[in-house]
Parts: C-alpha cells; sequence; structure tokens
C-alpha cells in the first residue's frame, strides 16, 4: 500500500453539511467533514453516475442527489437503496490545518 499523502487543501473548506469534491493526483474525491474527523470517497455514486458533491451529509452518510440512495463515508458501503454496490474511500489526515489524502490505496472494508 502506498503510503504516498497529497495536499487536498485547508481543513477549513470543509462543511459539515455538504460534501467538497476535489481532484487528488488525477482521482475525484470527496471529502466528508463528521463529528470533527476528515473521511474521503470516490465522488461517483456506483447507482447512477451522480456526483456525490452534490448531495447533502447526514451523520456519517452521503446522501446521493439523484435518486436519495447513500452511503457510510467511513467504510464507503452502501445503506440506502437504490445504492447496493459500494463506493472506494481513502485515508485522510489533517496536518498543520490541511487535510492529506491518500489517494494511491483505496481502503477496503476489511
Amino acid at each position: 500500500m502506498s503510503d504516498e499523502w497529497v495536499d487536498a487543501g485547508p481543513v477549513t473548506e470543509l462543511d459539515a453539511e455538504y460534501p467538497l469534491a476535489k481532484r487528488v493526483a488525477g482521482v475525484e474525491v470527496a471529502l466528508h467533514l463528521v463529528d470533527g474527523q476528515v473521511y474521503a470517497t470516490s465522488n461517483v455514486c456506483t447507482h447512477a453516475d451522480a456526483k456525490l458533491s452534490d448531495g447533502v451529509i447526514e451523520g456519517f452518510e452521503v446522501l446521493c442527489p439523484l435518486h436519495g440512495g447513500s452511503f457510510d463515508v467511513r467504510t464507503g458501503e452502501a445503506v440506502r437503496p437504490p445504492c447496493v454496490e459500494p463506493i472506494a474511500t481513502y485515508r485522510t489526515k489533517v496536518e498543520s490545518g490541511r487535510v492529506l489524502v491518500c489517494p494511491f490505496a483505496p481502503r477496503t472494508t476489511e
């Protein structure tokens, strides 16, 4: 697993209600701020190719703006139908007020 971290911008850009789209080393991710923690997922819904950054965050779920399905931002697992396939998640950390993402090795739910 690659441990190369890429700067995705200041943590102050994040909003607890809305995901933020970022392109990190060529990978399109959605950043989520939940209970003071930053999570990174794929920005594309596996159900209908919608941008999750156009959705909203409710608890640990990001709701797809197209059909209302949702995913757990911690694991990528589909929570509400019509979503059934998980989305990729990526490791994150915050250092000196900057969000760092490791986009080269998606996390697994195992």
